[in-house]
């Protein structure tokens, strides 16, 4: 009985505390996330050794969240930290494939966008 005065003295602390740590407030109406590959563009022709593709995100809610990148439906790489990319290693490949990009956000949703790349050898 002795320490509750004093537990009961942190409570508004510990609730502050609570409101102000950030995650993933589904509570409010945010957009619905979205991705789109910024790099390289639809139907672009490829040569060389590696491709970088970039994404652009958006999205409000401060979630956990991540970036799987796929290449002709097969998960090749998922990137875990802002300014999402991944750097395709080429060489193997020649000719049409389609890259993915799919943005997973924890309680939120997804969110997918695809292009078109010809590699030429």
């Amino acid at each position: 009985m002795k320490h509750l005065g004093t537990l009961l003295a942190l409570l508004p602390m510990v609730a502050l505390m609570l409101a102000l740590t950030p995650g993933c407030d589904t509570t409010e109406p945010y957009p619905p996330p979205s991705i789109t590959i910024t790099q390289p563009a639809d139907s672009a022709v490829i040569d060389g050794d590696v491709l970088r593709i970039l994404t652009e995100t958006s999205s409000q809610c401060g979630c956990d969240s991540h970036v799987e990148f796929y290449v002709d439906g097969t998960h090749v790489y998922s990137h875990y930290q802002p300014f999402y990319y991944y750097d395709w290693d080429i060489r193997a490949f020649d000719g049409e494939h389609v890259i993915r990009a799919r943005l997973v956000m924890e309680d939120v949703g997804e969110a997918n966008d695809s292009v078109r790349v010809f590699i030429r050898r």
